[in-house]
């Protein structure tokens, strides 16, 4: 069988032997006959055994069925063989993406003492040759076994490893060890050089840049932490990929850059980028984000989507939101794994790590469904629902909503679409190498904006920094960089000589292009914005503009301001006479630019107008539209006015209701369900 990732209408597909398939799957790590069988029923074809045999971070094993990994070259597959021959008896013709396990187990640890636990402690192990060389001989192993068994079945594998499976280093804390350091100097040369120290690596929380030569070791360090963990994850998927011959799927959790805050640098996802261009990964997953999950939000992205796209690959988001059945999920009689470990880490959930995304009636969890395939439809991509500990979808209300949800996204399946996206954002991994992390400017101007820009009322393509050129010049109108403190020589050539023009707008936020190996120099800044300022010596922690005040908690350092007869001042530092907020006109583009981050959605709203991007929707309604669908999601508000750009009849996706434009404007009854979506073609 040969599974691979096809472009079919525009979209990024899985195909089986020249066919292509709806990427809608199930995962549980509680599995069972009931809850497979319940997903099948209702029509979902690609589902997910787990093999491990470890515990999770809330204590309890990632799956019944036991350990395959016993020592070296010691394999049994009873336990998988006893998976398959359920998810086979529940699911006949489903299709199967095995989630393989790849952490140190004890007995290893036990062998080679004096070595980090992986789970935990990631970066400090990684660099050990002899756990890479057993682990690419299990996963060489498991997948002779595994496909000669059931390689009919197998679409392909998701290699796991790291703390929550998600390939973070978390408990390392960037902390030495004697692995770590020995490939530390390897990659430096230097038989000398040590891991810098806790207080080497703590910056004050005001400062927003390390020194490109005082910290010349600690940025080294950094970039090496994170090449070591995209080396390890790249290693793994090449012995994936050609133990497979290229012919089935590798699938990876990694590059939550829009995601992690503070922690991206310890956590090890920063080498996104060389993970995104692999040939040898074919799929990116993530959870919806956990930081705008909840009812009232419209849910984000963890990762760079456009660009895991234009590299070829296929995203997969997860829907593993606590359901209104969470809570009492233990008293269903459906369940069949009440076990004391899935019980406590029930609790474990909830009490340690802090759950609150609960969807707390069937109603809401219905519309966090829908929310949820609005997104995927605007985005393109993959989804499972994931019933992390059986139970979460044990209602025939929700099971019904399933099955409705998979007889609508395949009756769009084979419908043309692109992206409709006016705007295009570019977010960078290699300037957060000259960043001090606990000044939090990664959240202010990165992480923490999704939830406004998923309000602008307009569509944005997410791309990375590093894919500048790849993004279509021709397609937008407004290009926002929000941290694109560092760039090259060509990116900076092309953004003047390509992006300049057209009457494109551009929209910088921070300090563009101040910092790089060489040190920093804010002219460089106001070249590439082209207005003249300089830098605050008084604090300053918010911006007056478009009648609304955005910023920081606290100052940070540097801070810009233009002072400049020949802009457009958009906004003023509160308290003061200073521009931090202006608009320059070129002859034929505009740059507008903001000294700081935390912008609200109607500030970014008014500088797309001003770029000519269509408006569909006003007063910060999360939007999801391209060119084949146009959602909406409001939980504020009875009714939501839409604008589109034709007149004409439309169907809601959800209800079959049509409606008929007037003036291009329709009128959704969000009052009914928040969630609405229009079919456009």
């Amino acid at each position: 069988m040969e599974v691979k990732i096809v472009k079919e209408n525009g979209t990024n597909k899985i195909s089986v032997d020249g066919k292509t398939i709806d990427s809608l799957a199930f995962k549980s790590f509680r599995p069972t006959p009931n809850n497979v069988g319940d997903f099948y029923k209702a029509g979902v074809r690609i589902f997910h055994p787990y093999c491990s045999g470890l515990r999770s971070g809330i204590q309890m094993p990632y799956s019944l069925y036991g350990e395959i990994w016993f020592g070296e070259n010691d394999y049994r597959f009873e336990g998988f063989d006893r998976q398959m021959e359920m998810f086979l008896s529940a699911a006949p013709e489903g299709y199967f993406f095995i989630n393989l396990h790849l952490d140190t187990r004890e007995w290893w640890l036990e062998q080679n003492p004096d070595n980090a636990d992986s789970f935990t402690h990631l970066s400090q192990i990684a660099a050990n040759e002899k756990w890479r060389q057993d682990t690419r001989d299990y996963i060489k192993a498991f997948i002779r076994y595994a496909e000669s068994k059931y390689g009919d079945k197998i679409l392909g594998y998701w290699l796991l490893g790291g703390y929550t499976t998600e390939w973070f280093s978390v408990k390392d804390r960037e902390e030495s060890h004697p692995v770590k350091l020995a490939a530390f100097r390897k990659y430096l040369g230097d038989e000398n050089a040590l891991i810098p120290s806790l207080k080497e690596r703590t910056k004050p929380d005001t400062q927003i840049f390390l020194d490109p030569d005082l910290d010349q070791e600690l940025i080294k360090y950094r970039r090496f932490h994170a090449e070591l963990i995209s080396d390890l994850v790249l290693d793994f998927s090449k012995t994936a990929k050609e133990t497979l011959g290229g012919n089935k799927l590798v699938g990876l959790f990694f590059g939550y850059i829009m995601e992690l805050g503070s922690c991206i640098w310890q956590w090890g996802h920063l080498d996104l980028d060389r993970v995104n261009e692999s040939p040898y990964v074919d799929m990116i997953a993530t959870p919806a984000s956990y930081q705008f999950r909840h009812y009232d939000d419209g849910t984000a992205y963890m990762i760079l989507t456009e660009s895991v796209k234009e590299n070829g690959k296929l995203y997969f988001a997860s829907f593993d939101n606590l359901t209104f059945l969470t809570s009492t999920m233990l008293k269903n009689e459906r369940r069949l794994c009440n076990d004391p470990e899935t019980e406590a880490a029930l609790r474990s959930l909830v009490e340690d790590f802090k759950r609150t995304d609960l969807l707390d009636t069937r109603e809401k969890t219905i519309h966090g469904m829908r929310r949820e395939m609005m997104s995927r439809l605007y985005r393109q991509c993959g989804t499972w629902w994931f019933d992390m500990l059986e139970g979460w979808y044990y209602d025939d209300g929700l099971m019904e909503e399933v099955k409705a949800l998979v007889e609508k996204s395949r009756s769009l399946e084979k419908k043309p679409c692109a992206s409709a996206a006016e705007i295009c954002i570019f977010v960078g991994a290699e300037p957060l190498y000259y960043v001090n992390p606990s000044c939090g400017i990664h959240i202010k101007t990165v992480t923490g904006q999704r939830g406004e820009l998923g309000k602008i009322g307009a569509p944005y393509d997410l791309y990375s920094l590093k894919d500048l050129e790849k993004a279509d010049k021709d397609k937008y109108k407004l290009y926002i960089f929000l941290n694109a403190f560092s760039l090259t020589d060509r990116q900076r050539e092309y953004i003047n000589r390509e992006l300049k023009c057209g009457g494109r707008s551009l929209f910088f936020v921070g300090a563009p292009d101040y910092i790089n190996r060489e040190g920093a120099d804010r002219q460089r800044s106001f070249a590439l914005l082209e207005m003249k300022g300089g830098i605050l010596t008084e604090p300053a922690l918010t911006i007056e503009a478009f009648g609304r005040s955005y910023g920081y908690d606290k100052p940070k350092e540097p801070t810009f301001f233009i002072e400049d007869e020949g802009v457009q001042v958009l906004g003023r530092f509160s308290g003061s006479a200073k521009c931090g907020a202006a608009l320059k006109e070129g002859e034929d583009y505009r740059i507008f630019y903001s000294a700081l981050g935390n912008i609200p959605n109607d500030v970014f709203r008014e500088i797309a107008r001003m770029s000519g991007v269509h408006i569909y929707c006003e007063n910060g309604t999360f939007t999801y539209i391209n060119d084949l669908v146009a959602g909406v999601y409001n939980t504020l508000s009875d009714k939501t006015e839409i604008t589109l750009k034709e007149d004409g009849e439309y169907t809601e996706l959800f209800s079959g209701k049509v409606y008929k434009t007037r003036d291009k404007k329709i009128t959704l009854e969000t009052g009914e369900c928040p969630a609405q979506m229009l079919i456009l073609k």
